[in-house]
């Protein structure tokens, strides 16, 4: 699938005519790109988070700047990727896993296990962040399962208390990323495409991409 970089005169031209963008407005403020390429989901989060809960976050210590000459503390009421992780969400998966820093342990069986799946992340975000999350796993590439899926993205990218995560294989649509996390923000019914606010941007710009 060819993809069009969102700000080219096509890109431009698509997010102008979308009536389907209140997201795209909700998210590009707090877009941060992932801080190493096994980010891409804590990334997603740490944007969303932002965007929920802005002017009701506590300074996270990891932002805080603290001056020698005082001890004061420069406060950071702003998510960031490092402290997505906490007490709860170390129970879910440790950041020393995710981090491909430490190996996994099922049944006695140890491996490596970097990188978050769809389960895991959702378990993350709910129980580790108090979001509530509806996790779709596409196991049909019909015409009703693809029509479900632009009703979907139609209503959550113009409503203003949900978004959409998506999960997928970038090389599919040309893209360098294997498996990938990133919001989708927008789409465009004239070409029956969606706007990626891909967050591996040591890759990739954000972009359209045919639904």
């Amino acid at each position: 699938a060819e993809t069009i970089i969102w700000n080219s005169p096509e890109g431009l031209k698509k997010l102008e005519q979308s009536q389907f963008k209140n997201d795209f407005y909700q998210l590009v403020n707090f877009y941060q790109p992932q801080e190493n390429p096994l980010f891409c989901g804590i990334a997603t989060a740490t944007i969303i988070l932002n965007a929920f809960e802005h002017g009701n976050i506590s300074s996270q210590k990891e932002g805080e700047i603290n001056r020698p000459e005082s001890n004061e503390v420069i406060n950071y009421p702003l998510y960031t990727q490092k402290s997505f992780f906490n007490n709860k969400t170390q129970k879910i998966k440790k950041r020393a896993i995710i981090e491909y820093r430490e190996q996994n342990e099922v049944n006695g069986k140890k491996f490596y296990d970097p990188g978050v799946n769809l389960n895991d992340y959702s378990k993350l975000l709910e129980k580790g962040h108090g979001l509530k999350t509806e996790v779709t796993h596409a196991t049909k590439f019909d015409q009703k399962s693809i029509n479900k899926f632009r009703k979907t993205i139609k209503k959550v990218t113009a409503d203003d208390k949900k978004f959409i995560i998506v999960n997928f294989d970038g090389q599919i649509i040309g893209q360098t990323t294997r498996g990938h996390i990133s919001p989708l923000v927008a789409y465009d019914e004239e070409s029956d495409s969606v706007l990626i606010l891909d967050v591996a941007l040591h890759k990739n710009k954000w972009y359209w991409v045919s639904l």
